[in-house]
């Protein structure tokens, strides 16, 4: 009998077996499903060495032997607490609830009396108790925390305050179950629970001693399969070796897969976002009858005819000496409306009025509804996302198309995975609104003027020049921070004027004024419409508002300090991330304030430094040698471009925003500006590199794209973990293999 038949007639008897384990037929106690598994595994790569045999491809024999090790790691590590009970002798016991000392606790209806601590103290056990099962729901809670003192033999004269404790999850059997190792006996336990007011658990049961069973997680199994695969067909596929001119079809379909999947993600964030806020049904939310200060106030006032918002400024906040003082507010005790304008007596809104022209007053008028706010940011998200793509990939197609296919692809995963777009999904404040519109024009904007081609080879694109002067001068009018952009377009704006010299055509013809009217004319229109709106509330064509908010400071008297912009610079840029025993492992902590010696705000924590994130940003330390290297005749006006978007502008934002305070949503408006520099600079190398240099350059790319994962995931459980906690601590849970 050969060796390959023995294989294959032990790998169908163990596929028999599995078929008997799914069945129940055969009783594995704890351990059932076990053999399920093994099969499944089993005949996965059977199926595999057909596919081999037919068709010999290395991806395939890397993937045998990647499930294969992946089966043993969740079959042992991941099953880690399912072989806990298997040394020692642990009978499983449900504790008699009546022969407990028991305080705020009726056992009739199995409920908490009232708020605060429930106790139950259990005396004489001398029970050895590996595990401890709470079967407990919160009654207003996703989840319900239990606290454990214990005595055992190694300490027995007293209670091990907090020896143990459980966090069970609604709707997660296993986390009722929790491990313990104690010593020996346990002779006395007291375990605790906390409720607020209003907030009943109810506790069936406690049990001790009962098994956790085996549990594949197909879900954790299949992400760090996806995960693997990925990394080793970017590093190793001869496909993805080609240049991306040779394999740009494929890479396209690739990157739209991947925003497919991006787009999918920020609808799962919105409708956990929808079901914690309360909402109904989605039909309901299109028929809302209220809104924020931008959905509903502001096209409210327009409909009104004018530019003051309809709300009352109180007698009393305007006999306030200073009625921007938010000391003086509060020690009157006066309500205002927060983060509006207050100007001579009226209340108008600093935030930008494209989204209400665009999407908010139009749907008013059309359905005497207001378009809900959380929609309308998922559509604005969506938006730049899918042109985020398209930006990235014609700007690879356009200036580095003969890089790496797999090279140009992590670009996209890193370069999307850091906009920070993302901390705008799953909540719709005017903020978000603010932010994500204004994040929808400038990525349409910026496309359109690389497709325009105003800069390389090729002729002008005039329509799709206009269509980006468009977009980017309505980007101000969702966010005026977004001006400095609009400033820095003028420079290939001004290339193409050059590009026109260059190939000897005449400078004043009509084909020049036709040129700059659609580079120009929008800016002129749309940014005059904006002016005029300045003038009409401030008296002031520049002026946007933003000195007479009623918010955290006075900013008619805030005094500029270098130590808060450094203090912003740290956080966006460099600060490190934290290691933790918990999901997500690498978590974010707040802002850094070094001893302001003043007041810094801190509007949200979570704070990544963007250079833990895309350690391309070190790239600008070889800008020099990039420069030097290239050959290309516009490379002064390509060096122009890089500095003043990707550095001279961002700076500029990270300046102004120190008057804010740290916020995490603030990066959407420079972080990727700023990678796509490094981008820039990183491919230059590369072209320039051996092949052994750019193997390594590609396989620092791939690294830097896992990472990014990581702690792009940190960052989003930081900023919405806390009012998600039920699918987020689930999911936590999946990699939690010692709870």
């Amino acid at each position: 009998m050969t060796k390959e038949k023995i294989k294959t007639g032990g790998g169908l008897i163990m596929i028999l077996l599995g078929v008997l384990d799914a069945g129940n037929l055969i009783k594995l106690g704890t351990f059932h499903g076990l053999l399920f598994f093994i099969a499944v595994i089993l005949m996965a790569e059977m199926g595999i060495s057909f596919l081999y045999q037919k068709k010999a491809q290395k991806e395939l024999k890397f993937l045998k032997k990647l499930l294969l090790i992946l089966a043993v790691i969740e079959a042992t590590i991941f099953q880690f607490n399912s072989y806990h009970l298997l040394i020692g002798n642990y009978p499983e016991l449900t504790l008699n609830l009546n022969a407990a000392k028991i305080t705020n606790f009726d056992k009739n209806s199995h409920e908490n009396i009232s708020s605060g601590v429930t106790s139950f103290e259990f005396t004489g056990i001398n029970t050895p108790i590996g595990t401890l099962t709470f079967e407990a729901e919160s009654s207003v809670k996703d989840q319900a925390a239990f606290y454990v003192a214990m005595s055992d033999d190694s300490h027995s004269a007293s209670l091990r305050n907090n020896a143990a404790n459980a966090v069970v999850l609604k709707n997660n059997i296993r986390s009722q179950t929790v491990p313990c190792n104690f010593s020996g006996n346990v002779h006395d336990m007291v375990i605790n629970f906390y409720t607020d007011e209003g907030e009943y658990i109810h506790l069936d049961k406690i049990i001790i001693n009962k098994p956790i069973y085996f549990h594949v997680s197909w879900l954790r199994f299949f992400i760090f399969l996806s995960i693997a695969m990925a990394v080793y067909i970017l590093n190793e596929s001869e496909i993805l070796k080609h240049t991306y001119a040779e394999k740009k079809k494929l890479v396209h379909v690739t990157a739209a897969v991947f925003t497919i999947v991006l787009i999918i993600s920020g609808l799962w964030v919105t409708q956990l976002a929808r079901r914690h806020n309360g909402y109904g049904s989605i039909a309901d939310d299109f028929r809302s009858e209220g809104g924020n200060q931008i959905s509903q106030e502001i096209v409210d006032a327009f409909e009104a005819g004018h530019t003051y918002l309809n709300i009352e400024a109180s007698e009393e906040l305007l006999a306030l000496e200073n009625p921007y003082d938010g000391s003086q507010r509060e020690a009157a005790g006066i309500g205002y409306p927060w983060d509006h304008l207050l100007y001579n007596g009226k209340i108008y809104s600093y935030y930008g009025i494209a989204p209400v022209i665009l999407l908010f007053l139009p749907y008013h008028l059309l359905t005497g509804y207001y378009f809900p706010a959380v929609w309308a940011v998922y559509l604005f998200c969506c938006i730049g996302v899918i042109f985020m793509t398209k930006f990235y990939l014609c700007f690879i197609e356009k200036f580095f198309s003969q890089i790496r296919a797999s090279l140009a692809l992590t670009g996209l995963f890193l370069i999307q995975l850091t906009c920070g777009i993302w901390y705008c999904f799953g909540t719709a404040l005017f903020y978000e609104i603010a932010q994500s519109s204004g994040f929808a024009m400038i990525m349409p904007g910026v496309y359109f003027l690389l497709r325009s081609d105003i800069m390389g080879n090729g002729k002008v694109k005039h329509g799709s020049l206009a269509l980006s002067s468009i977009f980017m001068s309505l980007s101000v009018l969702c966010r005026p921070t977004l001006a400095v952009y609009c400033i820095c377009a003028m420079i290939p704006i001004f290339g193409g004027f050059l590009k026109r010299r260059k190939e000897k055509m005449p400078i004043f013809t009509k084909q020049t004024i036709f040129y700059f009217l659609c580079a120009l004319l929008p800016y002129m229109i749309i940014g005059g419409a904006q002016m005029i709106y300045n003038y009409v509330r401030f008296g002031s064509i520049t002026d946007f508002g933003i000195d007479y908010s009623l918010t955290i400071n006075d900013f008619t008297s805030a005094q500029y300090h270098t130590h808060f912009v450094l203090i912003g610079a740290f956080s966006y840029l460099f600060q490190f991330p934290i290691f933790i025993e918990r999901f997500p492992f690498f978590y974010p902590g707040s802002a850094y304030q070094f001893n302001p010696q003043g007041f810094y705000f801190i509007a949200t924590g979570a704070s990544f430094g963007l250079l833990w994130r895309a350690p391309q940003l070190l790239a600008y330390a070889k800008a020099k040698q990039a420069y030097q290297l290239s050959k290309h005749p516009d490379k002064i006006l390509y060096f122009l471009t890089v500095l003043f978007v990707s550095i001279l502008a961002p700076s500029a934002i990270l300046i102004s925003i120190w008057e804010s305070g740290y916020g995490a949503r603030y990066s959407v408006d420079f972080a990727w500006q700023i990678l796509i520099g490094a981008f820039v600079i990183c491919f230059l190398i590369y072209q320039h590199c051996q092949k052994n240099t750019q193997n390594l350059l590609n396989k620092i790319m791939t690294a830097s794209c896992v990472t990014s994962l990581i702690l792009f995931i940190g960052q989003l459980y930081a900023w919405f973990g806390s009012g998600f906690a039920l699918e987020f601590q689930s999911f936590a849970r999946l990699f939690e293999f010692w709870i």
